[in-house]
């Protein structure tokens, strides 16, 4: 079985968001890799003009090329894991045959599985009102105030500062694709699935995760869902996220071999 696994950050951030996890899949002798998209244009103050240019598509084809990149080099399709964003990339991916097994972390839905919450909405409301707007092209960055609400609810907030520090801009056009997202054919799915919802998330929220695993029961190869009480959005780094890992890999160990 594929021993790399691909993950994939969410909007607004890069692959360092993942440093926590990583540690932990690289001791069960995982190779994990992290990149971040278009570093040279999302970046955490003023982004070049060309970034309003930018679309989900675009993030979701780079992805698709680390992973057939990493695919020639090992001889086998890497696992695909992604958070929030990130999330709704790897089901693309799946979609598109090229992971051996694919794992959504509080992932960003796909059409018919969105619903409308307040949480959702006031979380952004803060990158689309309350943070730097009207920057060139149409380029957005989070609200300090939004992202810890929304966010980093379970974090400490002694922490917060750090992380926000790193919160980058992304094209207006992908919250628009984000926001009307298209659809994902879950019969063509043909290997392992597990999404991961997490009840105190106000983000993505975990009713519309909860779809999300359903419709992927449905999928070619059935998948399957987990869901935390005391985890949010941040799961990657809360505390707990261990014992989340832990369950990724042993998760992986059954379903791989």
């Amino acid at each position: 079985m594929s021993k790399t696994i691909l993950l994939i950050h969410g909007v607004g951030c890069g692959g360092e968001v993942w440093d926590r996890m990583r540690q932990d899949f690289d001791a069960a002798g995982w190779t994990s890799v992290a990149p971040t998209l278009f570093p040279d244009l999302r970046t955490p103050t003023i982004p070049p003009a060309a970034l309003a240019d930018l679309r989900l598509s675009d993030y979701i084809n780079v992805m698709g090329d680390h992973a057939r990149e990493l695919a020639e080099k090992d001889g086998e399709k890497p696992v695909i894991m992604g958070h929030s964003m990130g999330g709704l990339i790897a089901q693309a991916l799946a979609e598109k045959g090229l992971a051996s097994a694919a794992i959504f972390l509080t992932p960003a839905q796909p059409e018919g599985c969105t619903t409308t919450d307040l949480r959702t909405v006031i979380t952004f409301w803060n990158i689309l009102k309350v943070g730097r707007k009207k920057v060139p092209g149409g380029s957005y960055k989070v609200g300090k105030f939004g992202f810890s609400r929304g966010v980093l609810n379970l974090v400490p907030k002694a922490q917060h500062d750090a992380i926000y520090e790193n919160a980058l801009y992304d094209s207006g056009r992908v919250y628009m694709d984000l926001g009307e997202p298209d659809a994902i054919d879950e019969t063509k799915i043909t290997v392992p699935t597990l999404t991961i919802g997490a009840q105190r998330d106000r983000a993505t929220v975990v009713k519309a995760v909860r779809m999300v695993g359903k419709k992927y029961e449905a999928a070619a190869y059935p998948g399957d869902y987990l869901e935390y009480a005391d985890h949010a959005h941040w799961i990657v780094n809360e505390p707990g996220s261990s014992k989340v890992t832990a369950d990724i890999i042993d998760w992986l160990g059954k379903k791989l071999g």
